[in-house]
């Protein structure tokens, strides 16, 4: 009982970052959690619409494709944090960083308000994966749900909302963090928890949080 806990405990410490050293890039501050705090939806529509958001994202940011990310529903302070990455470079997406060049942290802001109040895709919850409810703490895995939240809605402000996504992107992104091409995590927390994932792990719980793949919808 007190290995286990010791474990559950050093865990939390590696995957909160309270032990490490802070890293380069993207900082959170008062004046960044107040500027988001803020953001007006009604004026992220706007910015939505000039940047042709639905080409890819969907008119409310589900997406139509199954390697596209949703992003309806999102946590605002993630989505907040990925534009700013794609605008700094610090995520990789041509497209992307040809987009967030042109806004503005407000229109950031506004546009994460926006997304945030749209409906996302019911997940399928296929199976019920052992790593989402109790985690492996041999390997320092916590369960998914102590971070994404009890239903994968994203929790804090750091933390994404993972139900709903699009099956294609959801395994894409762990495959990412797993080989290390994708690095905007603070601390490497999902670098690390998705290094100790197999492929058979990560396709389960894709199977748990996605949505419906689009080429099995029958409407």
């Amino acid at each position: 009982m007190m290995k286990k806990l010791s474990l559950t405990l050093f865990a939390c410490l590696l995957l909160n970052g309270a032990a490490i050293a802070d890293e380069p890039g993207f900082k959170w501050d008062r004046a960044t959690l107040k500027l988001i705090a803020g953001g007006d939806a009604a004026k992220g529509k706007q910015v939505a619409k000039k940047q042709k958001c639905s080409k890819c994202h969907g008119d409310t940011g589900v997406s139509e494709e199954d390697d596209t990310p949703s992003i309806a529903g999102q946590v605002p302070s993630y989505h907040f944090k990925q534009l700013m990455d794609y605008q700094s470079g610090d995520r990789d997406s041509r497209t992307m960083a040809k987009v967030a060049r042109k806004l503005t942290r407000e229109d950031m802001s506004d546009l994460a308000a926006h997304f945030a109040a749209q409906k996302p895709e019911p997940a399928m919850k296929q199976g019920k994966p052992m790593l989402v409810y109790e985690g492996d703490m041999q390997r320092l895995l916590l369960p998914c749900n102590v971070c994404h939240g009890k239903n994968g809605e994203g929790l804090g402000f750091e933390v994404p909302a993972i139900a709903g996504q699009k099956i294609e992107h959801f395994i894409e992104t762990m495959e990412a963090f797993k080989e290390g091409d994708r690095e905007n995590d603070h601390y490497g927390r999902m670098r690390f928890i998705a290094e100790q994932l197999s492929e058979d792990e990560i396709e389960e719980l894709a199977n748990y949080y996605s949505a419906k793949p689009v080429e099995d919808d029958d409407s």
